[in-house]
């Protein structure tokens, strides 16, 4: 991800870079755009995930350390897209705007005739999502403690 491609609060993806090969326009959820916001700027880097400012950030390295770390075995970071779309039907998005998050294209008649960008249903789909994360991440904000009924 580079900083030319943010624009406000969207994210411009080039067709270049990505598997569907048209470009692809993301909003970005108040989350990743916090995220983004702490992001220290490296000077002269177009890159806005590295530690060089020559290069993109590499998972390689970390994904191996966790790996060791956890003896979590056998998935691939790709593997998050999964658990990203499986989340986004958790969290309540209906299948359109889901696959639209994750850039995959509707094909068939369908393509033919449906031409909305569903860009609206992202941002509500990416708000939902970025909830969701929050509340697995945070249970503490959403579990009532139980008390023990006094004895008498």
């Amino acid at each position: 991800m580079s900083w030319g491609e943010i624009d406000g609060t969207e994210w411009h993806l080039p067709s270049a870079r990505n598997k569907v090969k048209i470009d692809l326009t993301r909003p970005l959820s108040k989350a990743a755009q916090a995220a983004l916001a702490s992001v220290p700027r490296i000077e002269g880097s177009r890159f806005i995930f590295t530690t060089t400012g020559v290069a993109p950030l590499s998972l390689s390295k970390p994904f191996e350390n966790f790996v060791k770390a956890t003896g979590v075995t056998g998935w691939r970071v790709h593997d998050l897209r999964r658990t990203s779309r499986t989340l986004l039907s958790r969290a309540g998005v209906n299948s359109d705007a889901a696959e639209r998050c994750l850039g995959h294209t509707i094909g068939g008649v369908r393509a033919v005739y449906d031409k909305h960008q569903f860009t609206e249903e992202m941002a509500a789909a990416y708000e939902a999502l970025a909830s969701l994360i929050e509340r697995i991440a945070n249970p503490a904000e959403n579990v009532t403690p139980l008390r023990k009924k006094a004895v008498r």
